[in-house]
């Protein structure tokens, strides 16, 4: 058979090495991430938390993916407070790191404008063994750095659906059955040259929010039971990146059963293990070799040894993005006329500290990091995008495996809806300091830079 069809699954050829650490604090710290909260303090620990790094290069070049079972930066201070010290520690540049975290809503504070409130006298104490802790993963993530593969492959779960609803003319923040989510994930494993799997990469979206203001004990929420079923698979770490989920949540959520944020994450580790296992086998591709007369023509095709794309490529971007006016008292007590005053005042003091953050009036410099593996390509930005970017994304480059990373590097109480979204109204749109359009010109930005990227072999058949 002459120029036999060939496809080559996604993959990469890079020095990769991976570790983890437990990062859990003590019982005491400041845990109150939901105004609806009757504590303000973690009781106890339902799964460790953990930090886990993968070193990507070798030498002065190498780049850092950290992934953290912690909540969101709060502002500028906040971001410089945690990660500044790891960037020192490590003796790298700024954009050498990106410092994920994954969004639960059940983790410790660590901004240290909280340092005052109660259990917020834990918080200076934590975050230094946190920066010790992921300085000295990385350190060894780097030792072990080694050849290895990442095959990448996309799957589906159901666990994400929208969580914009209207009820009454009112815009709520739950379950939409007349929507229909993306649920699609991206996993890569990464495999030794002696066959073993060294970590499992993971991006999903959906907000980490099964666990709610009647739970009192520190989480990764469903993170850590999907982890859990793809580590007892593959014996090795599994890094979760939280994908683009500003519109995306659990259809079950809101609770204090920890049950459920365990069901949660057994459904969504489940459909990543099934995924991952109809991987070819490493180093391979799949050729059309024969065909066998049976009644119909049959395509035999079989495994043959190829070649993985071994390019990486790092590119920072800072995109122009419009803000929209500044919130007054007047404008949250008007959308919420039923609620608490101290709860408005507490939105009134997060939008003014998020505002603070970033230089500009009427607009701001939006950073987002591009990395090239091989087949894949990482978009990492600060705050939350909806899930209109991944799926726009991967659409236009389907040539590619797309990564999108929301809270990476940067404070991130900031949503980016799309156009709709401010037609509707939504939460989302009025909280955001970014005004109608922003999230339309990020896309296209990033669209460029994209495309502009080394193609190699790409991502297909030949």
């Amino acid at each position: 058979m002459t120029s036999a069809p060939r496809w080559h699954p996604p993959a990469a050829r890079a020095v990769v090495g991976v570790a983890r650490r437990d990062i859990t604090p003590a019982a005491g710290i400041r845990a109150r991430n939901w105004g609806a909260a009757a504590h303000d303090v973690a009781t106890g620990v339902h799964r460790p938390l953990t930090a886990t790094v993968l070193a990507l290069g070798e030498g002065d070049d190498t780049t850092y993916l950290v992934s953290v079972d912690l909540g969101w930066m709060k502002s500028a201070a906040h971001d410089h407070f945690v990660r500044a010290p790891i960037v020192r520690a490590l003796g790298i540049a700024d954009d050498q790191l990106l410092f994920h975290m994954v969004h639960t809503h059940a983790g410790p504070v660590t901004s240290p404008e909280e340092a005052a409130l109660p259990g917020g006298h834990l918080i200076a104490s934590y975050v230094d063994e946190l920066v010790r802790q992921v300085a000295d993963a990385a350190a060894e993530a780097k030792e072990a750095a080694e050849v290895c593969e990442i095959g990448w492959t996309y799957g589906h779960c159901d666990l994400a659906v929208v969580r914009d609803v209207r009820c009454g003319g009112e815009s709520l923040i739950g379950f939409n059955p007349a929507a229909t989510a993306d649920g699609t994930f991206v996993a890569g494993r990464v495999v030794a040259a002696d066959g073993a799997t060294r970590a499992v990469v993971l991006n999903y979206a959906c907000h980490p929010t099964t666990l709610a203001w009647q739970n009192e004990l520190l989480s990764p929420d469903y993170v850590g039971a999907a982890r859990e079923v793809i580590e007892d698979e593959y014996d090795a770490p599994c890094l979760f990146v939280q994908g683009a989920s500003g519109d995306l949540s659990p259809r079950e959520q809101y609770t204090g059963d920890l049950t459920v944020a365990d069901r949660n994450g057994r459904a969504l580790g489940l459909a990543a293990v099934s995924a991952l296992s109809l991987m070819p086998e490493p180093g391979t591709a799949r050729v059309l070799a024969s065909v066998v007369q049976s009644g119909a023509p049959l395509a035999i095709w079989e495994s043959t040894p190829d070649e993985r794309p071994s390019y990486l490529r790092r590119v920072r971007v800072d995109v122009e993005l419009p803000l929209q006016d500044e919130l007054s008292l007047a404008d949250v007590t008007s959308r919420w006329p039923d609620a608490p005053a101290e709860a408005a005042e507490e939105r009134l003091r997060r939008a003014a500290s998020l505002r603070a953050s970033f230089a500009g009036t009427t607009s701001i410099a939006y950073p987002v990091w591009i990395w090239l593996v091989g087949d894949a390509v990482v978009v990492a930005h600060p705050g939350e995008a909806y899930s209109a970017l991944q799926v726009e994304l991967r659409r236009r480059h389907p040539e590619r495996v797309v990564v999108v990373a929301n809270l990476v590097n940067g404070p991130a109480s900031m949503y980016l809806p799309p156009q709709e979204a401010f037609d509707e109204e939504t939460y989302q749109s009025w909280q955001t300091l970014l005004g109608r359009g922003g999230a339309e010109i990020l896309l296209a930005e990033i669209d460029a830079v994209i495309a502009a990227l080394p193609r190699g072999r790409g991502v297909g058949h030949d």
